[in-house]
């Protein structure tokens, strides 16, 4: 049977029950932060492409591995950055420093860094209710992944 998956409604914002403290967030540690941060970015970009009708478990799977991939995350944090507010950068500065791992996957170390710190902000936005920004900072991912 097919589904015509332009007429799927929802929404692609993922809430929690109760946003958590900023403060409290902000003092979790990066890595953490970059954990939730990932699954948040990755399933909005899934229901993303269902939404638009790739189909087929490989062809979904394979489309979405360039997206987020460390180099492709990157690029998002290179557009939002010089966007935030002074504080929210040092916030995300503060992510982007943190001590990376001996083994950070394709790219290079730096941008292993910035996707770490995007990733950070995506689970920082997503812990503390900011859904609106949460929404925004993924609509720039969706559109610099559909260039």
């Amino acid at each position: 049977m097919d589904v015509n998956k332009t007429l799927l409604g929802g929404s692609d914002a993922f809430l929690v029950a109760e946003a958590w403290s900023q403060t409290e967030v902000a003092r979790l540690p990066a890595r953490t932060l970059a954990y939730i941060g990932d699954g948040v970015y990755e399933l909005n970009l899934r229901l993303s492409h269902v939404r638009k009708g790739i189909d087929g478990a490989g062809r979904l799977h394979d489309s979405l591995v360039e997206l987020v991939s460390s180099t492709a995350q990157a690029r998002v944090f290179e557009l939002i950055f010089p966007e935030l507010p002074e504080s929210d950068q040092e916030l995300v500065k503060n992510w982007r420093n943190a001590k990376t791992p001996s083994r950070y996957g394709s790219g290079t170390r730096a941008e292993y860094a910035r996707a770490t710190a995007l990733e950070a902000w995506v689970g920082y936005l997503f812990l503390t209710g900011q859904n609106d920004r949460l929404r925004a900072l993924m609509s720039v991912a969706a559109g610099l992944n559909e260039e």
